[in-house]
């Protein structure tokens, strides 16, 4: 049986995906503690400079975390001061092991019932002189938990720091009391890193610094965020991250030096693996490290062995080992990609070996074209990962890599020179550091030309599981049967693959109200492929945008907005419209047309003209709704109900937009922050509508009972009177409001006046996004969080 281990080892991973989709577990929620002041014990595991708004603060991450109750804290802290004044700094293991032993002895009594299950807290130090590595420390400071997506498309940060082993972090952090030093070897690697940061600092323009420290030393917390967007955009952002490359180039060097200085092999071997080894400790020691840290191992040392190195077989126990130690790495990014690309490497000689033996000639060509084949192979087996988790491709990606990836090599030892010569002459580093500045200038121009070209983004949307089985299988069968197969039939095969996974089938009409806290933001399909936004905006979330609304768009699989509707000008419904409008071209999202509440002049607040100003800035057209416009299709059709034209306001509230939207059986209601004489004049015009059809006259609009209402102004008790609530009729009511928001929405007089009316009460700080569709006869109504 060839390759035994990676046949046992895609078992593992199959039962493993099989018992993480069959039984998932929900971790506990600690939204009790959100906000509350704490006292938290721990260890500290690993620290590191970040940028956290516009400030520079120091993070430090402890595991063996305990929160503690009120009255346990100075238990604790004296008994930390005992300990410590009790032992020499020479024996400060001693003391470290006692606090242990006692924390874990007494876990119990001194743990804060609603703080059961937490393991690892980030904690975010408030001018505070850094404590030492692997050291106990306890702090004070403003407990939050990580949060869980509530909409389709979000970054899940609790199941993210989960499989990091952290459940919460601590804001504005004091330390009440520490241990002492215990692991000299990992505080010594912190302080080297350290020192060389600042060599770089001294060395490189402050940009290229930051980018040289993550690519270098790993510090990704203060990379410049338009050079991480920048590289993110264009798929070349692997190159931030320590991985195969930096030990092969690194580890392999220093291999090969010493063996040209005649040493021993195995003492070559022992010394290249440890100072890899102390590399990866330096810089964090993530999934990418420990993967090609194995395979560092295993290669050298199935070369003192005398034996063949494989290396996919290489790759599968990397893989076990992280596996058996964290099985939820099956769901992270970071890990499929790396293994991902690798597995393309080590599959990509059989398919050469195969084509040979067939005399298929896949990779037959020039140097470009083999180059070219090679890149576009390892991007293919990475494409499933990209559209699972960024819901889109680079378009450009494959072609800027093949020019990228081989300048790394020149970057990387220019990065280490830098640092040797700085440290011993540090007038010459910024000399020294010319040609790595040229080549992350060279890739920013390249970025910028792709940015620049049409189709650079391939939004997909989000693929369903069996597209990516069918994937798989596919590409699987391609490699197995390359060597029965003509090239037309290989490349056949890889086309069908990917025509299987980014295939998108008509998903009908659907609306889906997003949960973006306290604001309103409402997505239409209407089930032919055009896409509708209503509002767009949140006085609680900054940047929904970026972490809200794109994501979602993108999961959908949208890359063009048909319209954008805008209830009315308050912030909690156009922050978000704003990002998308100046991020146009940025985000991969086409604005159609924006419509905008026909009001007189005077009635447009700074707001309503700044929106109106930058959009047309931005080239999107604006127009104007008012009573009776329509537009639609011929199973789709919206209808302004409110304002009148011109409408003069008495307040911002009264003048929003009112949307009345018929398909087939279903109708909705969109009402804005609606209130005061507003909702009189839409009441009047329902119930006048009504009489009208009682009366067998024929008004153009269809005033039956409402399926769907978007409850007003987050469902204020101002809103949603009960005459306006007879006139509707609604069987379905929707509030969007933030969670724990200081105004009380909604208010317990709507949520009676509602349940007093027979609806079905849906709410986004409850559930997360709600979305309807519909189907024939049927209205489906689910909430994101289940």
């Amino acid at each position: 049986m060839r390759r035994p281990l990676c046949l046992i080892g895609l078992a593992f991973v199959m039962v493993l995906l099989l018992g993480i989709h069959l039984f998932p577990h929900d971790p506990p929620d600690y939204g009790a503690l959100d906000g509350e002041t704490v006292a938290a014990v721990g260890r500290v595991e690993w620290k590191e400079r970040r940028i956290s708004g516009s400030e520079e603060v120091l993070v430090v991450t402890l595991e063996q975390a305990v929160i503690l109750k009120p009255d346990q804290v100075s238990v604790l802290k004296q008994f930390l001061e005992d300990s410590d004044k009790a032992f020499s700094n020479a024996i400060a293991a001693d003391s470290v092991k006692k606090t242990e032993k006692f924390i874990e002895e007494n876990r119990e009594s001194l743990q804060w019932e609603d703080a059961a299950g937490i393991e690892g807290i980030l904690c975010h130090m408030e001018d505070e002189k850094p404590p030492a590595m692997g050291s106990y420390l306890l702090v004070e400071g403003k407990f939050r938990p990580f949060s869980h997506a509530r909409n389709p498309g979000e970054f899940d940060a609790a199941d993210y720091y989960r499989i990091m082993g952290q459940q919460g972090r601590l804001m504005r952090v004091s330390c009440l009391a520490g241990s002492g030093e215990v692991s000299v070897f990992r505080e010594s690697l912190y302080r080297i890193r350290e020192y060389l940061s600042l060599l770089l600092d001294a060395c490189y323009p402050e940009r290229e610094a930051s980018v040289m420290r993550a690519m270098l030393l790993g510090e990704k917390g203060m990379l410049d965020e338009e050079m991480e967007s920048l590289y993110q955009q264009n798929g070349i952002i692997h190159i931030l991250a320590i991985s195969g490359l930096h030990l092969s180039i690194l580890g392999m060097g220093f291999y090969k030096l010493l063996a040209r200085l005649r040493a021993p092999k195995v003492v070559d071997i022992i010394l290249s693996v440890a100072l890899m080894y102390c590399y990866g400790i330096m810089t964090g020691m993530g999934v990418s490290i420990v993967r090609a840290l194995v395979m560092f191992g295993l290669n050298l040392g199935a070369s003192l062995a005398g034996r063949t190195y494989d290396l996919l077989t290489a790759m599968m126990t990397a893989a076990l080992l992280i596996l058996v130690q964290q099985p939820l790495y099956l769901t992270h990014s970071g890990f499929l990609f790396s293994f991902g690309a690798v597995c393309g490497i080590g599959l990509l000689p059989s398919v050469s070996v195969h084509a040979s033996v067939t005399g298929s000639h896949f990779l037959m060509g020039s140097r470009f074209c083999k180059a070219l084949f090679t890149g576009g192979w390892v991007s293919l087996c990475t494409f499933p990962v990209y559209l699972c988790f960024y819901y889109e491709f680079p378009t450009y990606s494959v072609l800027l890599n093949l020019v990228v990836i081989p300048c790394m090599g020149v970057l990387l030892l220019s990065g280490v020179a830098v640092m040797a010569v700085a440290a011993v002459f540090l007038p010459l580093g910024p000399f020294a550091a010319l040609p790595g500045i040229w080549i992350l200038a060279f890739y920013e121009k390249l970025c910028g030309l792709c940015g620049r070209l049409p189709g650079r983004r391939l939004v997909t949307g989000r693929p369903e599981n069996w597209q990516v089985i069918a994937f798989l299988v596919l590409f699987v069968m391609a490699v197995v049967l390359s060597g029965r197969m003509k090239r037309w039939q290989f490349f056949g095969a890889l086309v069908a693959a990917v025509f299987l996974l980014t295939v998108r089938l008509p998903q009908g009409f659907e609306i889906t109200v997003l949960d973006i806290g306290q604001g309103d933001c409402i997505y239409l399909a209407d089930g032919q492929g055009g896409h509708y936004l209503i509002d767009g905006g949140s006085s609680d979330q900054k940047e929904v945008e970026t972490y809200q609304l794109v994501p979602f768009l993108k999961y959908r699989g949208v890359k063009r907005l048909d319209a954008v509707f805008v209830s009315h000008s308050d912030t909690d419904h156009i922050s978000g419209i704003q990002g998308l409008l100046e991020d146009c071209g940025e985000t991969g999202i086409e604005i159609g047309r924006v419509l905008m509440p026909d009001l007189d002049e005077e009635s447009r607040d700074e707001n309503y003209v700044d929106l109106v100003a930058l959009a047309k800035s931005r080239g999107v057209p604006v127009g104007v709704l008012h009573e009776g416009e329509r537009l639609g299709n011929e199973k789709l059709m919206l209808t302004c109900l409110h304002p009148v034209e011109s409408y003069v306001n008495s307040d911002a509230n009264a003048g929003s937009m009112v949307l009345h939207l018929t398909y087939e059986n279903f109708s909705a209601l969109f009402t804005g922050d609606l209130e005061g004489e507003g909702e009189t004049l839409v009441t009047d015009f329902l119930s006048g509508a009504a009489d009208a059809e009682k009366g067998g006259k024929q008004s153009g609009f269809s005033a039956g009972p409402v399926t769907f209402l978007k409850v007003a102004h987050h469902g204020s008790k101002n809103s949603t009177s009960e005459t306006f609530l007879t006139a509707a009729n609604p069987r379905i009511a929707v509030i969007s409001a933030g969670r724990n928001n200081s105004y009380g929405h909604p208010h317990k007089e709507t949520l009676e006046r509602l349940k007093n009316h027979g609806c079905r009460i849906y709410q986004t700080s409850l559930g997360g996004a709600v979305t309807v569709r519909v189907r024939g006869e049927q209205v489906r109504v689910e909430s994101y969080i289940q």
